[in-house]
């Protein structure tokens, strides 16, 4: 085809204007790149309905900025006379304080070991979360006074409990059976130290809260005061001891600290494949332990194994005796509960077979049986325990005297009542009844 001369230069000019919009357009790709700009100049539209670029993180202050997004999104459960978690974000000391820990960031940007806020709603947007911290960053903070003064349990310690920890430990069915709105099950934690253990973070306890930060000092300083100078009674109800029923701490734990709570074991700092089996809540917490289903609990599958290898507590150490296993599989069979009772003190018809011999068998026979009995004293049976009882060494030991070692080495000390038993017994000659 064949183009006139005024065609060819009509084309010519389309082509430059062309070629001078694609390098106009390329000059302002460059332009948009090379320049800096603030988050909140291309602040997306966000499932709250904020338009963008609307987000000012300039001009941010706690009453203008913040605390409008505590009432449009937090104040609904966190505020008034019973505020979730004990945490009332209309009170400016409560937000301060989970400002300073990093729970509020935490919470709200969802990072793991926080609870998700809001609970059961969206998350905050990008532009609420961004002022929120840099709120927090240029806030001087003033240090809060720990009162370790005026210490209550309702006033104190149970608000602390309530916030970090009811959401895992309450309600029907509590994590490792541990209710810490009861208050006789806080008492036992209290008296056998694995309160004070798991919330500073011992060697030997799991850390709590679990899946949370560790709890700021001044509570923890509020709990080990409130521990330290309670006198903790029985628990409330008086409820007496019932023949067909497992006691946790009365029955079966002088068995597990007798037997298996040993060093090098599953004691507190040995922890043998993460079992440690010193107290209740370790107990429920690392021994897979299934309530009400004791074939499928690793803690009574490990007691009738017939292969040496798995059995437990593993050889030389002795099998535990039939009427402990079967004690084991009763406790997990109704419910692997933590329950209390208040005994009787019967020292009228006190017998070796029938009230000195199972108190032994329970709390001693782990460490003093076998062919390498702790500190060479067997007390495998009637004669073995006469010969220490003779000596004074017995009740030395139960009572804790200066001069002998405390046994139960691994557990509590007996009560009052059952040392008075043995002491019957010597006193009446020691008869094997």
């Amino acid at each position: 085809m064949i183009l006139s001369k005024s065609e060819k230069s009509r084309i010519n000019h389309m082509k430059s204007r062309s070629n001078r919009k694609l390098f106009y357009l390329a000059a302002g790709i460059l332009f948009l790149i090379a320049c800096e700009h603030e988050p909140q100049d291309f602040m997306p539209d966000d499932n709250n309905g904020n338009e963008p670029g609307t987000c000012d993180t300039i001009n941010v202050s706690y009453k203008g900025s913040v605390y409008p997004i505590f009432e449009n999104h937090c104040l609904s459960c966190h505020s008034g006379p019973n505020p979730d978690y004990g945490i009332d974000l209309t009170n400016y000391s409560d937000v301060a304080a989970i400002a300073q820990n990093g729970t509020l960031l935490g919470a709200l940007k969802r990072l793991e070991g926080y609870y998700p806020m809001p609970k059961d709603q969206q998350p905050l947007n990008v532009c609420e979360i961004r002022t929120i911290e840099i709120w927090i960053n240029d806030t001087t903070f003033e240090e809060i006074e720990c009162d370790t003064s005026n210490l209550t349990f309702p006033g104190t310690v149970q608000p602390i409990l309530q916030a970090k920890c009811f959401e895992c430990h309450s309600g029907q069915n509590p994590e490792a059976g541990i209710d810490l709105s009861d208050y006789s099950q806080v008492a036992t934690l209290a008296q056998n130290g694995a309160l004070l253990g798991v919330i500073k973070h011992e060697p030997g306890y799991v850390p709590m809260p679990q899946n949370g930060s560790k709890l700021d000092s001044c509570s923890i300083a509020q709990i080990e005061k409130w521990v330290n100078d309670t006198s903790f009674n029985n628990p409330p109800g008086g409820d007496p001891c019932h023949p067909d029923t497992i006691y946790f701490e009365k029955d079966l734990l002088p068995v597990l600290q007798s037997s298996c709570a040993l060093a090098n074991c599953h004691d507190d700092i040995t922890q043998e494949d993460g079992v440690q089996l010193t107290d209740y809540a370790s107990v429920m917490a690392t021994a897979d332990v299934d309530p009400f289903d004791p074939e499928g609990s690793d803690l009574y599958e490990v007691l009738i194994e017939t292969d040496p290898d798995k059995r437990m507590p593993p050889p030389p150490n002795n099998p535990l005796t039939q009427e402990q296993i079967n004690m084991v599989y009763k406790w997990i069979a109704q419910g692997a509960q933590d329950l209390h009772c208040d005994e009787d003190c019967d020292t009228v018809n006190v017998t070796f077979g029938g009230t000195v011999w199972p108190m032994v068998q329970n709390s001693c026979f782990g460490c003093h049986s076998g062919g390498n009995p702790s500190g060479g004293i067997p007390l495998e049976n009637h004669a073995d325990l006469v010969a220490v009882a003779e000596t004074g060494q017995l009740m030395g030991a139960l009572n804790w005297e200066a001069g002998y070692a405390n046994m139960p080495r691994n557990g509590n000390q007996w009560s009052v009542c059952d040392r008075r038993a043995v002491e019957i017994w010597i006193e009446e000659g020691m008869p094997n009844n």
